[in-house]
């Protein structure tokens, strides 16, 4: 399984809020609605003390090899302690699942990449969800990876720092 703490930078936590000005429309202008606007933007502050941030959704990518069988690879999002699979590749040879190269990702991209895994069978869904818990790609799982990439940032973070300095004494 590989994941990239490039999602970290790349998320936008206002893509994720509600837009509350779109109920407010009918009530404006009145005396009740300045009271009633009044009393819901104190609760909404209220709830924005209590309400925990979307996390960070974390793109995983992973490859299930069996010895001359090939290769599953399977793309999710691991988010809100959540893991939705998007899509599903099969691989008759498990190299092209690795594709570092140049050549094995070009062939890799000639392969059938089969439907999204929205649109197969909800049973077929159920069974691979399943599948995969079994090989521990679980909540458990899904809660982990966001506060392991966080921290990783933070550790690249300070290296970095470092580094400037060390290149700035110099």
């Amino acid at each position: 399984m590989t994941f990239s703490i490039a999602d970290l930078q790349n998320f936008d936590p206002e893509m994720y809020e509600e837009d509350a000005a779109l109920g407010d429309e009918d009530i404006e202008g009145t005396e009740q609605g300045s009271r009633n606007a009044a009393a819901e933007t104190e609760a909404e502050e209220e709830d924005l003390d209590t309400e925990e941030e979307p996390s960070v959704p974390c793109r995983l990518n992973v490859v299930v090899e069996k010895p001359g069988k090939g290769a599953l690879t399977i793309e999710a999002v691991a988010q809100d302690g959540a893991i939705v699979v998007e899509n599903l590749f099969y691989y008759k040879d498990a190299k092209l699942a690795h594709s570092a190269s140049a050549d094995a990702a070009h062939t890799a991209q000639d392969v059938y990449p089969g439907p999204p895994f929205g649109s197969l069978d909800e049973d077929l869904q159920i069974l691979m969800e399943r599948y995969l818990e079994e090989r521990g790609i679980t909540q458990a799982l899904a809660m982990f990876v966001p506060d392991y990439m966080d921290m990783k940032e933070q550790k690249e973070y300070i290296a970095w720092l470092n580094n400037v300095k060390e290149f700035i004494d110099a």
